[in-house]
């Protein structure tokens, strides 16, 4: 049994290359690429299997991103608790600014929406971001691994 209704065709495919920059899609010629799961590809990236859209979020992430002394950036693999580990870090982070209360932000927004990714949010679809308007300090989060980070972040 075949299950076309999970593959892509052609036209998807080409819809994912539309999306990326000309600079992004020249450097994922250069990369080694295996079939995806959930894009047609994924590419070999400093190390590391990505998709195209994520490549292109951290290519932009790693020139653009201005770390600062306070930041907190919450590196995690997928699905190893990064949802929870997102709400005890701004729980602990804010706990002077919200104090226990029924209008804490947490009880009204997801985790991911108060504490960004860089490649899935703040750098995703080529935005650079206002970081300077974020409260210090700042809380960010990634799957990005340590050898992929900005240069700043240590």
């Amino acid at each position: 049994m075949v299950l076309t209704h999970y593959t892509k065709n052609h036209g998807e495919e080409a819809r994912e290359g539309e999306m990326l920059s000309h600079e992004s899609q020249e450097l994922l010629l250069s990369l080694p690429k295996e079939r995806g799961w959930r894009t047609s590809y994924l590419y070999k990236y400093q190390g590391f299997w990505c998709q195209p859209m994520e490549i292109q979020a951290i290519v932009s992430f790693q020139k653009h991103f201005l770390a600062c002394d306070t930041d907190v950036v919450l590196a995690t693999i997928p699905k190893s608790g990064t949802t929870g580990l997102k709400a005890l870090a701004f729980a602990i982070v804010n706990r002077k600014r919200f104090p226990i209360s029924n209008n804490h932000p947490l009880l009204s927004y997801n985790p991911h929406d108060l504490v960004p990714f860089f490649e899935y949010k703040l750098y995703a679809n080529e935005q650079l971001p206002a970081l300077s308007n974020f409260p210090q300090p700042r809380l960010f989060g990634t799957h990005v691994p340590f050898a992929s980070l900005a240069n700043p972040i240590n």
